[in-house]
């Protein structure tokens, strides 16, 4: 299986960086291709400018939203590790898609309505945050934030076979971190 790993945090030393660690191994483990996708390292520009948005209309689109889009026509699993800030995925993050999953790429118009164009395309979601569980739980935020995906990421047809949160990041014990990245294994 071609899978693909989308890497969001600027910190080389967080627990996302050991859970995209852990996921890669563990794919390859099962025999699947990877692809690592670090939108830091690569120092991903986010930022959806108007000339993206004429290109997606010309077809003339730029190199580097172009490569990351051949990444997604690779993949058919993507895994997309990410913390929670503000109740929502990182700034860069959000620029990354903005960018990537275009009009033309991801979904488009056509005689019969909505054409979603990543059909057929597993997502699994992994996210850190950093309040304890029951916080996000009573408010409906884990509800709320699992809407957002279906109808951001169900809207180009890609199937979200799991969102998983590790919830209290910020002060859970290491047994608590080992027991996160161990129950991305298999079962």
């Amino acid at each position: 299986m071609n899978h693909l790993i989308i890497y969001c945090h600027p910190n080389p030393a967080s627990l996302n960086h050991a859970i995209k660690e852990s996921v890669n191994h563990y794919a390859q483990a099962a025999g699947h291709q990877t692809r690592i996708r670090d939108l830091y390292a690569l120092n991903f520009n986010p930022v959806l400018s108007p000339g993206d948005l004429l290109s997606f209309k010309s077809g003339a689109v730029a190199e580097d939203i172009l490569m990351e889009q051949e990444h997604f026509l690779w993949a058919e699993r993507i895994t997309l590790i990410h913390p929670i800030w503000w109740t929502g995925m990182p700034a860069m993050l959000k620029g990354y898609f903005d960018r990537i999953l275009s009009y033309g790429f991801a979904y488009r118009y056509g005689a019969n309505g909505l054409e979603q164009m990543l059909k057929g395309k597993d997502l699994f979601i992994i996210n850190t945050v950093g309040s304890e569980e029951q916080n996000y739980i009573d408010k409906g935020i884990f509800d709320a934030m699992r809407i957002v995906a279906e109808n951001t990421f169900g809207f180009t047809g890609m199937n979200i076979v799991e969102h998983r949160f590790f919830p209290s990041v910020i002060t859970c014990d290491e047994e608590t971190r080992r027991g996160y990245l161990e129950s991305l294994g298999p079962k």
